[in-house]
């Protein structure tokens, strides 16, 4: 009976200290909300796109959480948030969740990764600190243009905080200018790094007079510790040679007014967060776009240099412009995101041609991210915390051998990247392993107390695995694999039934949909 009872503590853990919204916001956002639904409906309409109706609960609730939480709901949440009769209980789900502790944790790791790869060789160097650092900024609501801002400017070592965005790059002002424009800018500047761009309207001096701004940037041991710096005699030279002695803003003509201390960094910071750049506000709503939707209102997210040709321009215009006199509150741009009609509609489509998914009429399927596949399987199916899954260092632990293996840098929200092997590796891996090799521990454990009949029992394995009820036929399906004649008497009857309880976890864990955010 112990074992029921913890379960039920754990499987009922929510969404965390919920801070109240500002009501005062929400008029704004329902305002953009409905104006995004309306530019939708309006090229949908020029097209004869016909869009996808609403998303059923257990869709929206499973959906809503891997999104805003990085996790699947927990089996109570969902049982009681299909059960709720409530008209508003998805935006009451989605209020919780964005002023949630988990909500904070989740847009740092998806932000970590971003400007440190996972997958990348610099991954030697430990990002925890950087993660903690941009937890604790996302947490008190700091405006994005201050959170871009420090850290481009941020010094020290680099095992400390934001320096490792340096660090995984070395300090090289080649490669920083590279990934700064990319992440915070959308541009792609490098490729006007050895000549004039094929295709754009940037030339060479462009990329360089911008690489400028990190020509005083080095990195330096200090006693046992590599330590990020600006030295500001430094200066920038080109590939062939030449002295890159002014630096400049992307499109600007004019040259920045010079800093009083000489450092260069926060000549760039001063203009990011400013109203004269447009790229800042614009590559950020469309990177929160393309976390929600599975793609980018432009794409790729990281080269936006010809936006204005897009068929979403003027929608991407105007949620920049909104992002900007929201003051550049992530938590804002989220809920108004979440508020629109777009967002709420179902990933599945009952018309005769699926329409495109650049026009955002049907909800893209988005494949789990390997930490969000862990995650649940801790929680759901463990039925365990983050201390159980060894040491804490994230390059030695369980969880960090689970996405080293898994971790792909070049797939996409929507591409199903993993290969056989890692299928492979995945369906007799140690993490499945332990969730179904023994029926003592974890959501197995339930299976065996007397209080649940066979129909709660399935429903507790389909709610912790794909976060919705069994449908008649699956009921059927599994009652008969678990009723079969095994056994001669009672007690290897039983043995022989919570082995099939756990070969049908195994299956749950191993299908399409448990990998899949509807």
């Amino acid at each position: 009976m112990s074992t029921v009872l913890l379960a039920t503590i754990l499987l009922g853990i929510a969404a965390g200290s919920a801070r109240a919204a500002d009501p005062a916001a929400g008029d704004a956002e329902a305002a953009m909300a409905a104006r995004i639904d309306g530019l939708l409906s309006d090229a949908w309409q020029e097209a004869e796109v016909q869009p996808a109706g609403p998303a059923d609960d257990a869709e929206f609730c499973r959906r809503v959480w891997f999104d805003f939480a990085g996790v699947a709901p927990p089996v109570s949440v969902v049982r009681a948030f299909l059960t709720d009769p409530a008209p508003d209980k998805r935006d009451r789900m989605v209020r919780r969740l964005l002023h949630s502790r988990r909500f904070d944790h989740h847009l740092s790791e998806r932000f970590s990764e971003l400007l440190v790869p996972a997958d990348d060789p610099a991954q030697a160097l430990d990002t925890r600190p950087l993660q903690v650092w941009l937890e604790e900024r996302f947490r008190r609501d700091t405006p994005y243009d201050h959170v871009v801002a420090d850290l481009l400017v941020a010094s020290g070592p680099v095992d400390q905080g934001p320096a490792v965005f340096f660090a995984s790059r070395e300090s090289e002002p080649t490669r920083v200018a590279t990934a700064t424009s990319q992440i915070f800018l959308g541009l792609q500047l490098q490729c006007a790094q050895c000549h004039d761009h094929p295709f754009d309207d940037w030339k060479q001096e462009d990329f360089w007079n911008f690489a400028a701004f990190f020509g005083q940037l080095r990195q330096r041991a200090v006693g046992n510790r590599q330590w990020v710096e600006d030295d500001r005699n430094q200066q920038l030279r080109t590939t062939e040679g030449t002295l890159v002695s002014t630096p400049m803003y992307p499109g600007v003509s004019q040259p920045p007014e010079p800093d009083p201390a000489g450092l260069r960094r926060r000549q760039l910071t001063i203009w990011l967060a400013s109203r004269d750049n447009p790229y800042l506000a614009r590559a950020a709503v469309n990177r929160a776009w393309q976390h929600l939707f599975g793609r980018g209102l432009v794409e790729p997210v990281d080269a936006m240099d010809a936006y204005q040709h897009s068929r979403h321009s003027q929608l991407l215009d105007e949620l920049a412009e909104y992002f900007v006199d929201q003051r550049f509150d992530l938590r804002a741009l989220y809920a108004t995101l979440a508020a629109t009609d777009a967002y709420r509609r179902s990933s599945v489509y009952r018309g005769a041609d699926r329409p495109g998914a650049e026009w955002f009429a049907v909800m893209a399927v988005k494949t789990l991210t390997p930490a969000q596949y862990f995650d649940t399987l801790v929680q759901n199916v463990w039925m365990s915390g983050p201390a159980d899954t060894g040491p804490t260092d994230p390059r030695t632990s369980i969880r960090g051998r689970f996405l080293t293996r898994m971790r792909m840098r070049s797939a996409t929200p929507t591409e199903y990247p993993h290969g056989v092997l890692q299928a492979l590796a995945t369906m007799n891996g140690p993490e499945l392993q332990r969730a179904t090799m023994s029926t003592d521990v974890g959501v197995l454990a339930t299976m065996k107390t007397p209080l649940f009949s066979e129909e709660d029992q399935l429903d507790v394995l389909y709610l912790a695995t794909l976060s919705r009820f069994p449908s008649d036929q699956e009921r059927r399906r599994c009652e008969a694999f678990l009723n079969e004649q095994a056994g001669d008497n009672e007690e290897a009857a039983m043995a022989i039934r919570n082995e099939r309880f756990a070969d049908l976890l195994w299956a749950l864990l191993c299908s399409t949909e448990c990998a899949m955010c509807p």
